[in-house]
């Protein structure tokens, strides 16, 4: 038989990294989700989008200076239906944060199952950025789950 050279996408299937799972004598698997830095990274990158949205807010606030995307947020909000309106507060300030929490979440919790005892153990590999960024993210989403609660109250 002849043999033909791999195409791309077998080459990138070759590439493709696996994620850390270790065997010991098949009886104990251990498995991260995903790499913390990785997780840290997407995270980040993540929180761009509020915290972009958060300082065109202030700057609008504090200086009168309308800055795009915000601007065009002002300019059109008032034709769109409410329903718009808060999807799009939701996903920025409350959806997104989330995720960037879950993302490192599992960039830093280790799973280990032990099929002697049939035991699922759970561990925290601490990561002080890791912890950092859950932490702001976490406070961003509950900050305007807070708001969206205190508002709904006072107008509803």
């Amino acid at each position: 038989m002849n043999k033909q050279t791999p195409s791309g996408f077998e080459q990138h299937l070759e590439n493709l990294s696996l994620p850390d799972a270790k065997i010991r004598n098949q009886q104990e698997l251990k498995l991260t989700i995903i790499n913390s830095k990785k997780s840290l990274r997407i995270s980040l990158w993540l929180l761009l989008v509020p915290c972009i949205a958060l300082l065109e807010g202030f700057f609008q606030s504090a200086f009168h200076i309308l800055l795009p995307p915000w601007s065009w947020l002002v300019k059109f909000s008032p034709a769109m239906p409410i329903w718009v309106r808060f999807s799009i507060f939701l996903m920025v300030l409350i959806v997104i944060p989330g995720f960037a929490v879950l993302v490192n979440l599992f960039g830093i919790l280790w799973f280990k199952y032990d099929r002697n005892e049939h035991v699922l153990h759970v561990a925290i590999r601490v990561r002080q950025r890791n912890i950092w960024v859950i932490v702001f993210a976490g406070l961003v989403a509950l900050l305007f789950i807070g708001h969206t609660i205190a508002n709904w109250m006072t107008n509803g």
